[in-house]
C-alpha cells in the first residue's frame, strides 16, 4: 500500500460493497470522518464502516442531517497495533447506536482492490477532489487522530435535540435491520403514521417516520426476548 503518484489511487476492502453497500465515490460524510480521522479508507475496520453506513441509512429514514458532531458523540476511535493496525470505533460513554456488522470478520483484508485515478485532473473532478485536493487521505497514514466522543466539537442546537431523541432509542440498534431500511417499500410508500406512542417520544420526527421507529423497537424487544444476536 506504498505511496505512488502515477497515477493516484486508494485501496479499499471488497466486503465494504458487497456487504455494507457503500458505494463510489463516498459521501460527504464519510470523506468528513476519515479526515477527521486523518486515515485512509483500508485503515479503518469494515464494521466501523458499517457504523458510518448505518448511521447515514438511519437518518436519511428519519429526516435527521447527516452530522458529523452527531455521530461522534456516539463513538470512540480505537487506535491499531503500529505500524499496520486497523482502527474501530466503539461506543462512547453514551453508548453506540448499533451492534456490529460481524463478531468476527474473516479474511477481509484478502480481498481488497485498487482504485486508480487514471485520467482524472483534480481541478476538474469533484468526485474525489475538492479545490485541486483530495477529498480524503488516499495513502495510509502512520499516526491518525484519536477522538472521544463529540470532545470539543461544538453542537448546534439541532444537533442536541437529535442526539437526545437518538439516545432515547433502544440501543443497540440492529445494525442489519437498518441497512434493511436502505431499500425499504417504506420509503417508497411515504411511512404512513401508525405509531403515535413513539411519535411523542421523538416529537421532532415527521409522523410519517413513526412506523419506522416502532418496527425497530420490536425487532429489538424480540431479539433481546429471543436471546438472538
Amino acid at each position: 500500500m506504498g505511496r505512488s503518484s502515477d497515477p493516484p489511487h486508494f485501496y479499499v476492502y471488497q466486503c465494504l460493497f458487497r456487504d455494507l453497500g457503500v458505494c463510489l465515490p463516498f459521501t460527504q460524510f464519510e470523506c468528513d470522518f476519515l479526515n477527521f480521522i486523518n486515515s485512509a479508507p483500508c485503515q479503518l475496520h469494515p464494521n466501523s464502516w458499517g457504523f458510518l453506513r448505518a448511521f447515514q441509512v438511519l437518518c436519511s429514514t428519519l429526516g435527521i442531517e447527516v452530522s458529523l458532531p452527531i455521530f461522534l458523540h456516539f463513538y470512540q476511535l480505537k487506535m491499531g497495533v503500529p505500524p499496520h493496525g486497523l482502527m474501530s470505533l466503539n461506543g462512547s460513554k453514551a453508548g453506540s447506536l448499533f451492534s456490529l456488522y460481524s463478531q468476527s470478520y474473516k479474511n477481509f483484508k484478502q480481498e481488497f482492490f485498487r482504485v486508480a485515478l487514471v485520467d482524472v485532473i483534480p481541478l476538474e473532478d469533484g468526485a474525489f477532489y475538492f479545490g485541486g485536493l483530495p477529498r480524503f487521505l488516499f495513502y495510509w497514514r502512520p499516526v491518525s487522530a484519536r477522538f472521544h466522543g463529540v470532545g470539543e466539537l461544538k453542537l448546534t442546537a439541532s444537533e442536541s435535540a437529535a442526539i437526545e431523541n437518538l439516545e432515547a432509542l433502544p440501543r443497540p440498534l440492529d445494525f442489519k435491520l437498518v441497512l434493511s431500511l436502505a431499500n425499504s417499500a417504506y420509503k417508497e410508500r411515504g411511512l404512513e403514521s401508525e405509531y403515535p406512542v413513539f411519535l411523542k417520544l421523538l416529537g421532532f420526527v415527521k409522523a410519517y417516520f413513526a412506523d419506522v421507529f416502532d418496527f425497530l423497537c420490536l425487532q429489538a424487544s424480540w431479539v433481546g426476548t429471543n436471546g438472538v444476536s
